[in-house]
């Protein structure tokens, strides 16, 4: 984001692949409790080289960047002219599993005993300390915790045991362990991470690292057995917008369990709130018991700007410039 004159909020520009220029209209909300918004000219601009990003928010170039790399954000606190904010969000990365690959790499996969190995051999408060942080959370749920009808009481909490792990592969038939693929298409060290502790219990995973939609395509095709995956929810606080994307029977649902969809189907037309999350309790004790994912960690998003603005964060990770002011 780039300071400029106050002018109106509207937007006066889109440049494909470079940016949105937006205006204040000042008559937009004009009754609004809110307020009228106080930055006249918001000037968005695509950086997609996070080192450049930087650099230019250190010279003054921009004035306010996000998705700042969690090992940066100290560096960047110490300094008089910048401010640093970390928050958690709806987003949540979990490791998925097909179950209807017959490949070698894929075969162990439709037992679910080694679905749950992978979920005990992932330590989540390790990751969520020295790689996530800033306000991170382990997840246990195929859906954000604090989501309308995220009902975990079903759930099964895998915590981290390696032996546990161990001990399932052994049960399932595979006490070395088996060479296996794993995709991903973001944050290549949380990937990494997770081959290592696979890695640990015997499940020794090779690394291909692509593009989203490749890597959707190899999931819903059953190329890719395994993948590190993760979902935002469109920024809607309710569990439909995850769980229903993924186990509704369609699109990204990869497992297509009939007892998952058809409760996701009753809890989606039930009006009444408490019988809605009994009914999704049920579909994710279903899928939690049947390991059809890893859920991991809550993302948390690190923001860096200038230290004269006021800025708000949000777990919906969408940034209210309307609600932001210069100091």
């Amino acid at each position: 984001m780039r300071r400029s004159a106050p002018a109106r909020i509207k937007v006066v520009q889109v440049i494909p692949g470079q940016g949105v220029t937006m205006e204040k209209n000042p008559d937009y909300f004009k009754e609004s409790p809110l307020g009228q918004p106080k930055i006249g000219k918001l000037n968005f601009v695509v950086i997609r080289d996070p080192e450049t990003r930087l650099a230019q928010l250190m010279t003054g170039q921009v004035d306010w960047i996000w998705r700042v790399p969690s090992d940066q954000t100290e560096a960047l606190s110490s300094m008089p002219n910048l401010a640093v904010k970390s928050g958690e969000t709806m987003r949540v990365g979990f490791v998925a599993m097909s179950i209807h690959s017959d490949s070698p790499e894929g075969k162990p996969f439709q037992d679910v005993r080694v679905r749950q190995a992978v979920n005990y051999a992932i330590d989540r408060q390790s990751m969520v300390t020295n790689l996530v942080k800033g306000g991170s959370k382990p997840v246990y749920t195929a859906c954000f915790r604090e989501q309308v009808a995220c009902d975990a009481s079903k759930v099964v909490n895998y915590p981290f045991d390696p032996q546990k792990a161990k001990q399932l592969l052994a049960e399932a038939g595979y006490p070395n362990g088996f060479d296996t693929d794993i995709w991903a298409y973001r944050e290549r060290d949380y990937a990494e991470a997770i081959i290592g502790y696979l890695r640990q219990v015997g499940i020794r995973a090779r690394l291909h690292y692509v593009q989203f939609p490749v890597m959707a395509d190899a999931l819903i095709s059953g190329k890719a057995p395994m993948a590190f995956n993760t979902w935002g929810s469109f920024s809607i606080n309710d569990a439909t917008a995850f769980t229903t994307p993924y186990f509704g029977g369609k699109g990204n649902d990869i497992w297509k369990d009939p007892e998952v969809t058809n409760t996701l189907l009753k809890a989606d037309e039930t009006i009444n709130t408490q019988d809605r999350a009994a009914l999704y309790a049920t579909a994710l004790g279903r899928i939690s018991s049947q390991a059809y994912i890893a859920p991991l960690f809550s993302y948390s998003t690190h923001y860096a700007f200038t230290s004269d603005l006021n800025f708000q964060d949000w777990p919906d990770e969408l940034p209210r410039f309307a609600l932001s002011s210069w100091k």
